[in-house]
């Protein structure tokens, strides 16, 4: 039986320590803006824009993953990051009027 080599494990490095970047290598240029671009909410929103944004991110790079067609994806990635924006500016905006109402 011949000896089967073990494909290496693309999420750890060379000490066993997970690789914070795994998630983002090998998409493409357009996948990775559009995975990237709901986390600019960070240093718009603070902790609340960056939870959504989090979620965002996280749920792009999901869809990036997925066997969909490339208009599809594209589409789907999209709306995540309108909906992301359009949901920060909505909980942002009902924070304000609670504190200043």
């Amino acid at each position: 039986m011949p000896h089967m080599q073990n494909s290496p494990d693309l999420g750890r490095n060379s000490l066993d320590k997970k690789d914070p970047w795994a998630k983002f290598r090998g998409l493409a240029w357009w996948q990775l803006v559009l995975s990237i671009a709901p986390i600019l909410l960070l240093p718009i929103g603070g902790a609340i824009g960056g939870a959504i944004g989090a979620a965002g991110m996280f749920a792009n790079l999901s869809l990036a993953r997925k066997p969909f067609g490339t208009p599809v994806k594209l589409v789907a990635m999209l709306g995540v990051a309108l909906a992301a924006y359009l949901g920060y500016f909505l909980v942002a905006g009902l924070v304000y009027n609670l504190v200043k109402g």
